[in-house]
């Protein structure tokens, strides 16, 4: 009942049509790669991948998504993964939307990172979200709520942020020694790992670049900020989508 489990059907799904990995990942247009980590249940399926799984398959999403009722969509029945809300999503109290152990994080602009978190409006749609697990993105505040960010840039692959990697913030979760946080700098935003200091805080990158700050940089209302911890790494798929 929970999605975790949907790698596990994609593979049932895929075995019984007598389809190679290569053959199903070709016909939604993925990465062979990426299926087969959706397959081990390393990876969890974006949504455009689910997308394209069900606008090209006759699969049901509420068997997909949960493992509920037949596998093949019948007569009248529905598998647009935008009826998601009606295939089990829960609102959290914080206002995010949940399936068993996952949260959907909204993707955020380099605009929204700046502030203290993403705010969820009535309008919160799925299809701009990126799901974890509760543990892995941490604790849940109304007012500080996770987000999603592209990366840019490889100044931080030796950390294990690829170029191009969707990382999830909390700014709930507090930034301590040796953490990877989203950081504004000069008007920029960027993925840091931060260390203190005695008179303030080191931002570095895995290149060796580095930048200190003071107590009383941080403390300026137009200087730098650190805007909260990185939780999750989504790494894209070594070959492309």
């Amino acid at each position: 009942m929970q999605i975790g489990g949907v790698g596990e059907r994609i593979r049932e799904y895929r075995v019984s049509m007598n389809l190679s990995q290569q053959r199903l990942a070709d016909s939604i247009k993925a990465d062979r790669s990426y299926l087969a980590q959706i397959e081990r249940g390393e990876k969890e399926p974006s949504y455009q991948f689910l997308k394209g799984f069900l606008e090209t398959t006759a699969l049901s999403s509420e068997w997909l998504l949960r493992g509920v009722g037949p596998a093949l969509v019948q007569d009248g029945g529905r598998k647009d993964i935008e009826m998601l809300a009606d295939a089990g999503l829960e609102r959290l109290d914080c206002g995010l939307y949940a399936l068993g152990d996952k949260v959907y994080v909204p993707m955020s602009s380099i605009a929204a990172c700046c502030g203290a978190g993403f705010e969820v409006f009535d309008s919160y749609a799925i299809g701009d979200a990126v799901a974890a697990t509760l543990k892995e993105v941490g604790t849940l505040r109304p007012d500080m709520l996770p987000y999603a960010v592209k990366t840019e840039g490889r100044s931080m692959e030796g950390y294990g942020i690829k170029e191009g990697s969707t990382v999830i913030i909390n700014p709930a979760e507090d930034v301590f020694s040796g953490s990877v946080a989203m950081v504004i700098y000069d008007g920029r935003a960027s993925i840091k790992k931060i260390y203190a200091t005695p008179d303030g805080k080191d931002l570095l990158a895995s290149n060796g670049e580095k930048i200190h700050v003071t107590h009383e940089d941080l403390s300026e209302e137009w200087g730098p900020r650190i805007c909260g911890r990185v939780m999750v790494v989504i790494s894209p798929p070594d070959n492309g989508v």
